[in-house]
């Protein structure tokens, strides 16, 4: 940096103003604020100094020289320039085996967005990857790298061509030290080899971190805690591929920690002292395991309790420590009280406690020397935050407490002390900011005249002021503040300083890393635009809102040029965008109480099934690059064929609380086994989010529905089996509170489904449906929740068709079937409501052969009570639940009545007790349910098969009629069973 020539031209005109190259790469602002000379003015050396000063400090170039030469009548000046660059977008092109994949390969390159570039970080970057590729096994990849400049935008853009080889693999490894087991134990812990076939691993990172952590495992397991596992080396033999990794393992003695004096399970030994976790015996380590087991038996009760512990000398191979543990009396936490405040009520500071008096679910109380501590310091924080600088708070342990030996009593005091006050506030400083954002700014101070005085507000005080001027460009903002004493006792003045600092503006977005992404789908994003106030809380508002759209899978956004001395900036977005497929595949069952089959009607209240489930799901993400999805949706099971294609559109008018889906069906299912239903839809379905917690939705589907494999003889006539097209007009409001979809703990959940199926939609049938659904979740103390729901549904048909009843006219598929994991679990699935009764006789002919089978019904009402509470460990819960209700033939036949009048008769309460053990996964609770139907149904059914059904002529006499066409009573098991995925509600 310096004047390439500048000879003597002081007090000369300025005839001409050059930049080499040009133009200058700074803002139309930033170059005139910079720039000291002036065309036409006096030429002055000092001020040549003073620019390349100013123009070095903006951080845009590398090198400055001023070349001044004589013009005819003064002096023209040439700043002769070399420019810097900042890292821009990263690549990665070719084949990609993953791993590394791309994100990884880009994060090895250590090249950051925005930051200036040298050009030996590129060496630096591309032996990072070649490291990379090598830990992961890539021993012959190679890539070509391509730099490619921008010097409008001075932005420096980097593609890696990969070519990746072929992957090596492991070979028996090389074990230095002194292990202690055998090369064959190690290797198998190592999982580098597949057992039986013997077949080597293909290398990779995890692999091979995997496979060090294998072998400290095995020995962990063997308690030798000191063990230590050193990977020196992977050596690769070029002409096999094959990696050989170089060990040295020092076992170290067997570990044995013991518990003298008290009783206390291995396992728990193991939960306590972390010398287990961190696999390592050191001092610190042992006395944070006292404390925890200090903890663990005054949680228990033994208030008095001392741990100590003590190591003794290595003998044949063997560390042992030994804890000593004093129990002491076992106490019960009676009472504990608080004196002295007035400010708060108890319950305010209860709130904040650990400390808990016993109770019919916790007997002994809870209490610790920790807790006790810990409960001072949060009542005394609460009084300090609200103005009571000097509080003090101490507490007292009653000992025989109430007389009785075994009881204690903790009593908190405080001591408040005076309240102190803001008697006036300033501040002082704010001038430069917006007067609306002042007055927002201002309007979010916890200080105000009159308003308690603490630290704690002073403190988000400076949040809010710092963070409005962040939030518009004043990145060197600085906040201080001075307090002193009022004229009025326990009254402090407070005068907030604010040093503004210089303001910088955006001075243009640039936009690296769309391939397929059309730009109008992120432009449409941008509320960033040349000219804004340069803020970071913005930046990060359309970062987050660019995450959402759910085309990307990073999207890193910063500021170019950080550190320059720039009012005027770039702000940089650079987009990796995700891949363009997604595919699940699920493997789940059902087991349950499942009915009869089309061939065998012997068991229409259900017998024990199994069913497994397959489900296969490819998504192409980013259509056309508009972000929007098509998926293909497939479920095959022994109770159902199912395939879909959907198209969703997110952001539907523009709103990106709006969504509508595009869907085709088809679906087979057998899971109501009276008979088969066929479907084929097309539907549309919009959906808006209203708030956080609720959303609507509104569409329309026309199917064709159809049945077939009736089982019923009253049903087997041609009006009542040919197919019907359905056009419905459907809604959807749903209000969910949940703390935990999966698994709710709290909260509540409601659901409003409505239909109208109608001839004005082209319906060949008229009905209107509504289901509503309750849920409530209660805690109950710290880990017992109450769960309760409740569904009520109805079917009102109207304009049946001739011929038909106006409850008959809705097709079976469209009723509702309900009973057994979902619903009612006393019931078999879907076996709950009306069933097959037969025609009755008409004169001169006998009665139709009743089946049993169930007939589904146009309402339902179901409630259902759980009582869910932990039960063998974290991940172990156990569930009571009562379940009542039923599905029933009309609206009008709902009923609270728990008993059954006769063997006709199904509109009733039907009510069942249970348990269930519930398992958790990542996916949500396996659970496993045991019901006893209290009072289950009986009805007359038929114990044949189909054949043998239809040979039961109703023109015979009963006298010529096989034996087998009698009905017989039956009735569905008082035991039920289920195993699936997920809570019941």
């Amino acid at each position: 940096m310096g004047c390439a020539q500048t000879g003597n031209f002081e007090g000369k005109r300025i005839t001409e103003i050059q930049f080499d190259p040009a133009p200058a790469p700074l803002s139309k602002q930033d170059l005139a604020r910079m720039l000291l000379l002036q065309k036409d003015a006096p030429y002055h050396a000092d001020q040549v100094a003073a620019t390349i000063d100013s123009l070095y400090a903006s951080g845009r170039f590398e090198d400055i020289q001023v070349d001044a030469e004589p013009s005819a009548d003064g002096v023209s000046v040439r700043f002769i320039t070399k420019l810097n660059f900042f890292t821009g977008h990263i690549d990665i092109t070719g084949k990609v085996n993953n791993p590394p994949d791309r994100g990884n390969l880009i994060g090895a390159t250590q090249l950051n967005l925005g930051t200036k570039y040298r050009d030996s970080e590129l060496t630096a970057a591309e032996t990072n990857l070649k490291k990379l590729l090598e830990a992961d096994g890539l021993y012959e990849a190679a890539f070509q790298t391509q730099v490619t400049r921008d010097t409008r935008t001075q932005t420096v853009n980097f593609t890696f061509h990969m070519q990746p080889g072929k992957r090596a693999k492991y070979t028996f490894p090389v074990l230095n030290g002194n292990p202690m087991l055998s090369d064959q134990t190690i290797l198998r812990a190592t999982s580098w080899r597949i057992p039986v076939i013997h077949w080597w691993r293909q290398v990779t990172q995890v692999k091979t971190r995997a496979g060090v952590e294998g072998i400290e495992k095995k020995y962990q397991k063997q308690d030798r805690l000191t063990t230590s596992v050193k990977l020196d080396s992977l050596d690769y033999d070029a002409t096999t591929r094959r990696v050989k990794p170089m060990l040295t393992i020092n076992a170290g003695p067997k570990v044995e920690i013991t518990a003298l004096e008290a009783k206390i399970s291995k396992g728990r030994l193991k939960k306590y002292v972390p010398v287990y976790n961190e696999g390592a015996v050191d001092r610190d380590l042992l006395v944070e395991g006292a404390r925890n087991l200090r903890d663990y038996f005054q949680g228990q009760g033994y208030y008095d309790v001392t741990v100590d512990f003590r190591q003794l000398p290595p003998q044949k191979d063997q560390l042992t420590i030994e804890y000593t543990i004093a129990k002491g009396t076992r106490y019960k936490l009676a009472s504990v009280q608080i004196q002295g405040n007035k400010y708060f009520p108890n319950d305010d500071l209860r709130d904040r406690m650990f400390l808990r008096s016993s109770s019919l679910i916790d007997r002994h109380g809870r209490y610790s020397e920790e807790f006790r501590k810990r409960d001072e310091e949060a009542i005394g924080n609460l009084y300090r935050s609200n103005g009571f600088q000097s509080v003090k708070v101490t507490s007292e342990v009653h000992s025989n407490f109430n007389g009785v030996s075994t009881n204690i009593g903790v009593t908190y005091k405080v001591d408040e002390g005076p309240q102190w006050f803001v008697d006036h506030l300033a501040v002082n400083g704010i001038t430069r900011l917006s007067k609306k954002a002042a007055e927002a700014a201002k309007a979010q101070l916890s200080s105000a005249a009159g308003q308690p005085y603490s630290l704690v507000n002073v403190a988000e005080d400076r949040n809010a002021i710092l963070t409005a001027y962040y939030s518009h460009g004043f990145p060197a903002a600085e906040f201080t503040y001075k307090v002193q004493p009022a004229e009025k006792p326990n009254h402090v003045d407070l005068t907030y300083e604010v040093n503004e600092g210089g303001q910088e503006f955006v001075r243009g977005v640039l936009i690296s890393g769309l391939h397929i992404t059309r730009p109008s789908l992120v432009d449409k994003k941008m509320r960033i635009h040349a000219g804004d106030e340069l803020a970071p809380t913005e930046i990060s508002a359309v970062q987050r809102d660019l995450y959402n759209l759910d085309v990307f899978a990073k999207v890193n956004a910063t500021v170019q040029n950080p550190d320059g001395d720039e009012q005027y900036k770039y702000v940089l977005y650079d987009l990796d965008e995700a891949n363009r497929y997604a595919m699940n595949i699920g493997i789940g069952a059902e087991i349950a109480q499942f009915g009869g089959t089309a061939t065998a009607l012997n068991s229409p209240g259900g017998s024990t099934g199994f069913s497994p489930r397959v489900s296969f799901d490819l998504s192409r993400l980013n259509f056309l690059g508009t972000g929007d999805t098509v998926s293909l949706r497939t479920r095959v099971s022994n109770l159902e064929q199912r395939v879909a294609i959907d198209y969703r559109q997110p952001r539907f008018l523009g709103s990106d609380r709006r969504t509508i889906t595009y869907t085709v069906l088809y679906d087979n299912a057998r899971d109501v086994l009276t008979f088969a239903s066929r479907r084929q839809e097309a539907s549309v379905n919009v959906a808006q989010k209203l708030s956080k917690s609720m959303t609507a939705q509104l569409g329309f589907a026309y199917r064709r529905v159809s049945v077939s494999d009736v089982v019923i003889p009253t049903l087997l006539v041609p009006q009542l089996e040919q197919p019907v097209r359905i056009g419905i007009l459907t809604g959807n409001l749903v209000q969910d509170r949940r703390d935990n979809p999966v698994d709710a703990h709290r909260g509540i959940y409601n659901t409003i489904d409505f239909g109208l199926a109608s001839s004005i939609f082209g319906s060949q049938r008229d009905f209107g449906r509504i289901l509503l659904k309750n849920a409530t979740y209660t805690p109950i103390g710290r880990d017992i929740v109450l769960a309760r729901q409740t569904q009520f549904g109805a079917i009102l048909p109207y304009h049946p068709p001739a011929g038909i009843s106006a409850e008959e006219s809705v097709p079976l598929p469209e009723r509702f079937f309900a009973g057994g994991s979902d619903s009612n679990r006393g019931f078999p699935y879907n076996q709950a409501g009306p069933r097959d009764i037969g025609e009755p006789a008409a004169v001169g002919a006998p009665a139709t052969q009743p089946t049993g089978f169930p007939l589904g019904g146009n309402a339902l009402f179901f409630n259902t009570f759980e009582l869910r509470f932990p039960l063998l460990g974290s991940n172990i819960g156990g569930v009571v639940f009562h379940d009542m209700g039923n599905v029933f033939t009309s609206v009008g036949a709902i009923t609270l009545r728990s008993t059954q009048r006769d063997l006709q008769d199904f509109d009733y309460m039907v009510h069942a007790v249970g348990f269930g053990i519930r398992y958790k996964t990542p996916v949500g609770p396996v659970r496993v349910d045991l019901a006893y139907s209290i009072n289950p149904p009986s009805y007359l059914g038929f114990s044949g098969t189909v054949l043998q059904l239809l040979s039961c002529n109703p023109n015979l006499p009963p006298s010529q009629l096989p034996a087998v066409c009698t009905p017989v009573q039956q009735s569905v098991s008082h035991f039920q069973f289920s195993f699936s995925i997920g809570q019941a509600f």
